[in-house]
């Protein structure tokens, strides 16, 4: 799955999740991660999601990942 997809994926699971955050994301070729940074007010969390977590075709893990990082980003504390 090439980086636009991957990207397109996350940020499309991230908004049906909760509309009201905004998202960074950035693939990286070498380590094959893609780190995305999700911001909601003043408060911010990253995330990475692995080249391999894309491959199976199942997104539970990937809508694990994010509404696990939805989740903390509730208890992140403003700063």
């Amino acid at each position: 799955m090439t980086d636009v997809q991957m990207k397109a994926r996350v940020e499309a699971a991230i908004k049906r999740a909760d509309p009201k955050v905004m998202t960074g994301t950035f693939y990286d070729d070498i380590s094959d991660r893609l780190f995305v940074t999700i911001v909601r007010g003043s408060r911010k969390i990253s995330l990475t999601l692995r080249g391999r977590d894309f491959g199976n075709g199942d997104s539970k893990k990937i809508d694990h990942a994010i509404e696990d990082g939805l989740r903390r980003l509730e208890h992140t504390p403003i700063g």
